[in-house]
């Protein structure tokens, strides 16, 4: 069946109205007619069973047939404070993160990121806008009931020592290739996790002893250096599979 996001609110309606991109979805992609059956999710705590009961050239109305309470995800909350990336490259991490379970994406300014985010309001709400949009379209796509935050762009330093005082925090770097991240995990899986992966050009010595004064762990991921977009990959499916998501 068919699956799609909504704001909360519209959940609440006994009729559903679509729009725009989620009008193309539904017609013009999945090539859905009156009749057909979507599945509705908030991305919070309602997931609803609904039916097309009209079609325009620009709208569209679901009839809701059914909702159903969303139970918590059991899964520890695991935040990736990604350092920016040229290109493409976070838009992938945003995704592939979603598909892999991160429940928070911090996109965060460093010494060596190659790329370079303009700062007028305009343009950072714009790519903010766009990333959470590529998460909610990865966790219709993979199955996900919830939606995971994507922040807007800060500084790696202000990112770290916001983080939570009883998690797990991690920072993957190149010169702790002694210190494995599977050697660091905890029998007892933590409730909060935070992994800080580096753009290309990786952390600064600077860098990394600040993330230790934050209470975060260099760990590495064996001997080879991995893209910075491989990186996020490989953690989160190393801790998918330690923690029981993956498997």
């Amino acid at each position: 069946m068919a699956r799609l996001f909504v704001e909360p609110a519209k959940l609440a309606e006994e009729v559903v109205v679509l729009h725009d991109e989620d009008h193309r979805y539904l017609t013009r992609v999945l090539r859905l007619d009156i009749g057909d059956a979507v599945t509705l999710f908030d991305g919070k705590s309602v997931e609803a069973t609904t039916r097309i009961l009209r079609i325009g050239p620009r709208a569209l109305e679901l009839k809701i047939e059914e909702r159903r309470p969303v139970s918590a995800i059991d899964r520890p909350h695991v935040t990736v404070i990604q350092g920016l990336a040229k290109s493409d490259k976070l838009d992938f991490v945003v995704q592939k993160a979603t598909e892999l379970g991160a429940a928070r994406i911090i996109p965060v300014t460093t010494a060596r990121a190659i790329a370079r985010l303009d700062t007028g309001a305009i343009r950072t709400l714009s790519r903010r806008a766009r990333w959470q949009k590529i998460a909610r379209e990865a966790s219709r796509q993979s199955g996900r009931l919830d939606v995971p935050e994507v922040e807007g762009v800060t500084a790696l330093t202000t990112a770290m020592n916001a983080s939570p005082k009883d998690a797990l925090k991690l920072m993957l770097w190149e010169g702790a290739r002694q210190t494995t991240l599977r050697s660091v995990l905890p029998d007892t899986p933590p409730q909060q996790i935070v992994i800080a992966i580096g753009p290309e050009g990786g952390f600064t010595v600077e860098e990394v002893e600040a993330a230790r004064h934050a209470g975060f762990a260099p760990v590495g991921l064996g001997p080879r250096i991995l893209r910075t977009e491989t990186a996020a990959l490989v953690v989160l499916s190393i801790l998918g599979y330690a923690l029981g998501d993956l498997g």
